[in-house]
Parts: C-alpha cells; sequence; structure tokens
C-alpha cells in the first residue's frame, strides 16, 4: 500500500484533479453512524465516516480501513450503495475539492459496539431517520442505507407512530 503524500505534492494533485474516495454508511440496529467533521471540506458538517483510496488498495479495503481508523470499528462490508462526485471550494490550504465516492453498506463485527472517534472528528451520533439539513451526498447515502427522512419515518401507512417506536 502506498504511503501518504508529500503535503505540496497533494496540493497539486487536488488543484488539477478529483480524488476518488470511499465513504461508509455504519448500520447497527436500525440506526447509521454519523460523525461531525473538524477539517475542510465540510468543516462541522454531519457526515458519514470516509477518505481517499490509497494507491493499492481496493474500494473494500478503503472501507474497512476508514470505518476502522475513524470510529475504530471492525465491520463487515456490503455492496455500494450510492456513488456520487462532490465539490467544495473550502479543501485542505484553501484549494477545491473534487471527489468521487462511493458509499458502502457497512455493519459492525461485533456486537459489542465501542466508538473510538479519531482526530479528524469532533462528535458521532446514531440516526434512525434522514434528519434535516445534512448535505444531498449524505441523504442519498442514509436513503442507500435503508433510512427515510424524519417526516416520512415518523408515519406508516397513514398511522402515526409513538416516540421510540
Amino acid at each position: 500500500m502506498a504511503d501518504f503524500i508529500p503535503e505540496e505534492l497533494y496540493h497539486q494533485i487536488l488543484e488539477r484533479m478529483p480524488v476518488a474516495c470511499v465513504d461508509v454508511a455504519i448500520v447497527a440496529n436500525g440506526s447509521v453512524l454519523l460523525v461531525k467533521r473538524r477539517d475542510a471540506p465540510a468543516r462541522d458538517f454531519w457526515w458519514v465516516p470516509g477518505g481517499r483510496v490509497l494507491k493499492g488498495e481496493t474500494m473494500r479495503e478503503t472501507a474497512a480501513r476508514k470505518a476502522l481508523e475513524e470510529v475504530g470499528m471492525i465491520c463487515h462490508i456490503g455492496p455500494i450503495i450510492h456513488t456520487a462526485e462532490t465539490i467544495f471550494p473550502d479543501g485542505p490550504g484553501g484549494i477545491a475539492i473534487h471527489s468521487i465516492n462511493s458509499c458502502f453498506f457497512l455493519y459492525p463485527a461485533e456486537t459489542d459496539i465501542e466508538l473510538k472517534l479519531d482526530e479528524h472528528h469532533e462528535d458521532v451520533k446514531w440516526v434512525r431517520s434522514i434528519p434535516e439539513g445534512l448535505h444531498p451526498y449524505v441523504v442519498a447515502c442514509l436513503q442507500g442505507a435503508g433510512l427515510e427522512h424524519e417526516a416520512q419515518a415518523e408515519s406508516v401507512g397513514g398511522q402515526k407512530l409513538s416516540p421510540g417506536r
């Protein structure tokens, strides 16, 4: 597997071409894990864990690595549930980011889940429905993992569900 490249070269690459990324929708007990980003792009946004594919690494290997590195979870890797591209003006070093992203469906290998956030994230939450205000890419990943928008999740077959259901 490739080593990380020097920051100056990385910035040159970001200025000239899109990068391949893998994100992960980790599903457990009917909920999907979101992390709050500390770094650009999408600083302070709720997102699914993920990041760059390294040279020589398969996308499935990237999915497993990102789950372990970012939230400390060993997961089973399911299928790709969404593919899209994202473009942000606020990348590292002020460079616009263009990434091609594939989101995988993952589920924990262990029943006892203990999260360990990395230094790139400041918070974590499990969601059972799609909250308002998320980036469209994250919304599509959550839909691919089987979640519905909060308003849709509140009623099933025209009947209002009670809290906690």
